[in-house]
């Protein structure tokens, strides 16, 4: 069981997440004083706000019992980015990250966005507001899970990464309107496989070709599921070191509809349209010399880049059930 050594949590809104975080808070605030806990309530506007603020907090205001994200999954990528980087454990592209000097303040993911996959991956869809009154009172462990980094830019993954029809259907569902929720993200990728045309792509893990040809989707990862219902990458384990890919090769809308029923179970890997490894490190680049449509963590890549790298970077601490559920 994880011990909670200090009486105060840190929470972390993103105020414009789309699961109403105001009344996530509210529920987050009754929760943490119901058990005799102190919140301090941080509202950073921006991603680069959220890390700073989270570091400099956790580097020097604690000791904190956990450090929670109120928000979607790039609410929580940011917040864990600077939980990671207030405990030093997070080094610059090519050097080692020191030793932590502080007390390790567990993540607690609140789900207020749209996927939600971070909190699917550890505590499947158990009601939050009681997963957190556990893990406040011992009943749960802490797990160091793994950070991935874009080598490109430095820019730090929590969920996992994508190229192809995953990203497509982030772009189209920023125009959806009158649906939330996985409903949303189930929509757009309808409209996107509608959309969608296979593109050249070579995919490399430690150096090795995987897959060369034409791609619907390269995904990446971390979390086993995206958009809250796709099981891509079925055996990644959340804290092993390792990243998981996963490759459809190209196949028309037909094909990807057939096949996507085996995607929501997991049970894709081994069948032809679809290659599969670990690794630490993971290579997509378009062949064509095109910009990658690219995403990780529900943001779209805002960059043209042809060719990313993802690798393993560092760990962050999380609450997690006593037994893993996903990963």
């Amino acid at each position: 069981m994880a011990s909670v050594p200090a009486e105060r949590v840190l929470v972390v809104v993103n105020a414009v997440a789309r699961g109403g975080p105001a009344l996530l808070l509210d529920e987050v605030l009754q929760v943490s004083r119901a058990l005799g806990f102190e919140a301090v309530v941080l509202e950073p506007q921006g991603s680069d706000r959220s890390i700073a603020e989270v570091a400099d907090a956790v580097a020097g205001g604690g000791p904190w019992a956990t450090v929670v994200a109120v928000g979607g999954d790039g609410s929580v990528r940011a917040v864990a980015e600077g939980l990671a980087r207030g405990l030093r454990r997070l080094g610059t592209p090519g050097s080692a990250a020191e030793m932590p000097s502080t007390p390790a303040p567990p993540l607690f993911v609140v789900p207020g966005g749209t996927g939600n996959s971070v909190y699917r991956a550890l505590w499947e869809d158990h009601p939050w507001s009681e997963v957190l009154a556990g893990a406040l009172t011992g009943h749960a462990r802490v797990r160091d899970l793994d950070l991935l980094r874009i080598a490109e830019t430095g820019s730090i993954v929590l969920l996992g990464a994508s190229a192809g029809l995953v990203a497509e259907a982030v772009r189209v569902s920023e125009r959806l309107e009158g649906v939330e929720g996985r409903d949303r993200y189930q929509a757009a990728a309808i409209t996107a496989l509608e959309e969608h045309t296979p593109f050249p792509a070579r995919v490399k893990v430690d150096g090795a070709t995987l897959h060369e040809g034409p791609s619907t989707l390269v995904a990446v990862g971390g979390a086993r599921h995206r958009a809250g219902t796709f099981q891509l990458l079925p055996l990644s384990v959340l804290d092993d070191g390792l990243l998981d890919v996963c490759v459809i090769r190209g196949v028309d809308a037909g094909a990807f509809v057939e096949l996507a029923g085996v995607v929501t179970a997991g049970e894709h890997v081994g069948r032809p349209e679809v290659a599969y490894a670990q690794g630490r490190a993971v290579t997509i680049e378009r062949t064509d010399g095109a910009p990658l449509t690219f995403e990780h963590d529900g943001d779209l890549w805002d960059r043209r880049d042809s060719a990313l790298t993802i690798e393993v970077a560092a760990t962050v601490p999380a609450f997690a059930p006593l037994r893993a559920l996903a990963g």
